[in-house]
């Protein structure tokens, strides 16, 4: 019994020496990436945002108002009060740019556009 306890004193021991020089190493890495100016800030749950990250998910920000953007054109709202008042319509909302859409307004957007889309086509 004696000698099962000490196994298990000893293994919890390497164990615990293994994660303490890990994470001694990922702060490491950590302190040379932000002295090297890589990290930027952090996100919603405290972890770092590489600025290369960052400019990735501007462009694809930038590129999912564009697809909305045509989309809407491509339904006959040219102008941005049109496009205004169909997005306004269809979340129950009073934005004044499209750029204010959340992830989930701006699928509920999309919804809304296939389903007009849809019934243009079936109407036709």
């Amino acid at each position: 019994m004696e000698i099962v306890l000490i196994i298990f004193c000893v293994t919890s021991v390497i164990i615990t020496s293994v994660i303490v020089t890990l994470e001694l190493k990922r702060e490491k890495v950590l302190n040379i990436e932000s002295y090297n100016n890589d990290i930027n800030t952090t996100n919603f749950h405290g972890q770092r945002i590489l600025i290369k990250d960052k400019k990735t998910n501007e462009k694809l920000r930038n590129r999912v108002f564009e697809t909305l953007d045509q989309q809407l054109n491509k339904l006959g709202y040219m102008s941005k009060g049109p496009k205004l008042d169909f997005i306004n319509n269809t979340l129950k909302s009073d934005y004044s740019d499209l750029e204010e859409l959340s992830p989930i307004e701006l699928e509920t957007a999309f919804v809304a556009i296939l389903k007009a889309r849809e019934s243009d086509e079936l109407a036709a």
